[in-house]
């Protein structure tokens, strides 16, 4: 089944407002240009644009919007419905592209060729094709249309839409859809343009911070107290493995050893603060003071989780004869302000107060002691597994000295 392109169409103001054809488009123009533009949630806007196209009965069974995305992870978004189905969100990792479903696809065509597809549902198989024209054949599709939609920022994206309806789509059909997709084109630019500064602040400054942000704490000395379980971390010997591993093999240690933490806090509620050197800063926060007993122990609960994580990857680490991950690991609870600080052109968010520091000397306290974790009076007084007390301790830049604890050993 060869692919081919659909030839010359009515023109836009036909496509809009031609009284002739099936159905017009007009009505759906108009919602996109007044409350369709307001739904900023994906799903929710393809389940009204589904609506509005049945309500001028355009027979369209199955929609999906298509968009690369600027993200660390991913290399494309998109949603997705077909009739009797709800709406799907979906995503492409980074080397999609290379994977058997991407080629010889209608998005590869849309990528390579930029125009239009147009292709018809054959009854039955005809040669080698592509499995993509097998599910829709399967789901009773007769007609398939991809639309480029291309953005202001260069990145091109697809609207593909395909019909159980027999007749297909003619010409006039393809000549609303077209206007369609290129009225969808900003609104798509603006929902994926978002999604992907959240993804982006979400990355790179955590879920708290992106939110604050988009929310407009932007201001230098905008921020909030907060009330919290710390966990503080930081390799060992890390300054000498820097020294003489070399550089991809010290970042596959260093990112092993953030993984995994990050890992089992953000299974627990935790979100990681800041990247501190080969360190770590993670908050649990309590929401609720009755939910500090609850939060301390998801903190616990998460520390225990990284320990025992790493071990199996120190395991491999040592058959494969490589420095294992050895780390301190500090909790504390406390109260902070969360607050965005720095000079005028170059801020950050950052925690302030005398729990993050007390948490940061309790870690580096592990070391002296050879205990991998140590936890705070204030802590160990909120959960309930055993734990001993391993003597008073001063600390730099602590007033008092401070009793210290470990998990009672089994």
């Amino acid at each position: 089944m060869d692919p081919s392109s659909h030839p010359a169409t009515p023109s836009a103001a036909q496509a809009l407002f031609g009284p002739s054809g099936r159905w017009s488009l007009e009505p759906v123009a108009a919602w996109l240009l007044t409350r369709g533009r307001h739904i900023t949630e994906p799903r929710a806007f393809l389940g009204a644009l589904v609506e509005q196209l049945d309500a001028v009965d355009a027979h369209v069974d199955r929609v999906r919007i298509s968009s690369s995305t600027l993200h660390p992870q991913l290399a494309a978004l998109g949603i997705s419905w077909s009739r009797g189905e709800s709406v799907q969100l979906w995503s492409g990792e980074h080397g999609v592209q290379l994977s058997d479903a991407y080629r010889g696809s209608p998005m590869e065509h849309l990528q390579q060729q930029r125009r239009m597809l147009h292709q018809r549902i054959a009854e039955q198989p005809d040669g080698d094709e592509h499995p993509i024209w097998q599910d829709l054949r399967t789901a009773g599709m007769r007609d398939y249309l991809a639309l480029p939609m291309a953005l202001g920022s260069g990145r091109q994206n697809a609207l593909t839409l395909a019909t159980r309806d027999p007749a297909g789509f003619d010409d006039e059909d393809i000549a609303r859809l077209t206007a369609l997709a290129n009225l969808l084109a900003p609104l798509v630019e603006l929902m994926v343009g978002r999604r992907t500064t959240l993804g982006l602040l979400e990355t790179f400054v955590g879920k708290r911070i992106g939110e604050r942000i988009l929310q407009g704490q932007v201001k230098r000395g905008d921020g909030e107290v907060i009330s919290a379980a710390f966990w503080y971390s930081d390799l060992r010997g890390f300054t000498a493995l820097s020294e003489t591993l070399p550089t991809d093999q010290l970042l596959k240690l260093l990112n092993d050893y953030f993984e995994y933490c990050a890992a089992a806090a953000a299974s627990r509620g935790g979100e990681i603060l800041q990247f501190i050197g080969d360190a770590i800063l993670i908050v649990f926060e309590i929401t609720e003071p009755q939910r500090s007993r609850q939060v301390c122990a998801a903190a616990l609960d998460a520390a225990i989780d990284a320990f025992d994580s790493i071990a199996v990857v120190n395991n491999r680490r040592r058959r494969a004869h490589q420095p294992v991950i050895e780390f301190g690991l500090g909790l504390h609870l406390g109260t902070v302000t969360h607050a965005n600080v720095g000079a005028p052109d170059r801020l950050a968010f950052n925690v302030i107060g005398p729990a993050v520091n007390m948490t940061a000397r309790i870690q580096s306290l592990t070391k002296e002691l050879q205990i991998p974790l140590l936890m705070s009076s204030d802590f160990v007084q909120q959960v309930d597994r055993p734990v001993v007390s391993v003597g008073h301790h001063a600390m730099r830049g602590i007033d008092h000295s401070q009793e210290l604890f470990q998990l009672k050993p089994e």
